[in-house]
């Protein structure tokens, strides 16, 4: 192992099964207003089932005095952006954790205040969630092109 190369001796034990690995952060600033939530321990999902005070009902008028009511999921990604919400469930998605990343920006100047502020608040909740970092032994990197960009990630 690199690390009990590097370090000399033998790697620390692994995080107590019992000690929660999530975090959650809200960032409000005069361009966004964001909420991230990680859990490193609990399975990637697209979208939550409906239900909550997030659910939004959807209808169709079948005759006049009938509606066809219906619940819709709630994406668990939504950041105005739709190039950055394919990202971020990628990175859910490779990674098998649930991330909720909710922003409210200002899109009608630019994108940059948003996706730089999503940034931040999910790197502070990743730092937060991984705790000391202990028993951590895989470094990585990757990189996908999605829409003409590139983004490299790298652990």
């Amino acid at each position: 192992c690199l690390r009990v190369a590097l370090d000399g001796g033998p790697p620390p034990p692994p995080p107590k099964a019992d000690t929660p690995r999530r975090a959650a952060r809200t960032r409000a600033t005069k361009e966004t207003t964001i909420e991230v939530r990680v859990d490193l321990d609990a399975p990637y999902a697209k979208a939550d089932a409906p239900g909550g005070p997030m659910a939004a009902w959807t209808g169709d008028a079948q005759t006049p005095t009938m509606l066809k009511a219906s619940i819709k999921e709630t994406p668990r990604l939504q950041t105005g952006l739709p190039l950055l919400d394919t990202v971020l469930d990628g990175f859910a998605k490779a990674a098998n954790v649930a991330i909720v990343v909710r922003c409210v920006g200002d899109l009608h100047i630019d994108d940059h205040h948003s996706a730089e502020d999503v940034a931040i608040s999910l790197g502070q909740c990743l730092g937060e969630a991984l705790g000391d970092k202990a028993g951590l032994r895989r470094m990585a990197w990757a990189e996908r092109s999605i829409d003409g960009a590139t983004v490299r990630a790298v652990l």
